[in-house]
């Protein structure tokens, strides 16, 4: 026991190997614990399809995957603290716990393989090789501000992410700094969940 324990310290990646042949690294160090649980009744399913939201402004940049129904998708990244945005496409492969992107982009074709540990109506959350994200589902509508407009957030949410650049949040309200398109979060206490919202500002 003492050898295998000695032999299980010295490493630093997780690899599960799925029964179609897939294998999924993971950083053991992102790991907080791992449970086993038995479920007497199968999961509520829940769609990828549709646009999904990432974002934190002390990583400087925001995410926005779009999945669409005849398995392609397109990524957008945009960096706060440059002022540059990227765009990709490619196809991806989702069953189950596992999401498998092939992202092509011009020069280059990547395959990222991520484990999904949830995934709600309204959020999903994946374990990738730089760690665990959750993005939220961008909600139908867009909000349309004026440079210099505000938007106060309704009552019991709070606005907890704007770019800074085209949005900022002052106090409890949106502002319209810089024409553009960009995305915010907002936090429901009553629900206890956050959403997406893309805005623009004209």
């Amino acid at each position: 026991m003492l050898l295998y324990s000695m032999f299980l310290v010295a490493q630093n990646t997780m690899r599960i190997h799925y029964k179609d042949g897939v294998k999924q690294d993971i950083l053991i160090d992102q790991i907080e614990y791992v449970s086993f649980v038995e479920k007497s009744e199968p999961a509520e399913e829940y769609s990828l399809v549709g646009t999904w939201m990432w974002g934190r402004t002390e990583r400087g940049y925001y995410e926005v995957l779009t999945f669409n129904e005849d398995a392609t998708y397109l990524g957008y990244d945009y960096y706060m603290d440059y002022g540059f945005d990227t765009n990709t496409y490619g196809t991806y492969y989702h069953n189950g716990i596992m999401l498998n992107l092939w992202s092509n982009g011009y020069g280059y074709r990547r395959i990222y393989r991520w484990f999904v540990t949830s995934l709600t109506d309204n959020a999903l959350e994946v374990m990738t090789q730089m760690g665990s994200f959750v993005y939220y589902r961008v909600q139908p509508g867009i909000v349309t501000l004026k440079v210099g407009e505000q938007k106060e957030c309704e009552e019991g949410c709070t606005y907890v992410f704007a770019d800074g650049m085209h949005v900022g949040i002052e106090g409890n309200k949106l502002t319209g700094k810089m024409p553009g398109v960009s995305y915010v979060q907002k936090y429901n206490a009553a629900e206890n969940v956050i959403t997406a919202h893309k805005v623009t500002v004209e």
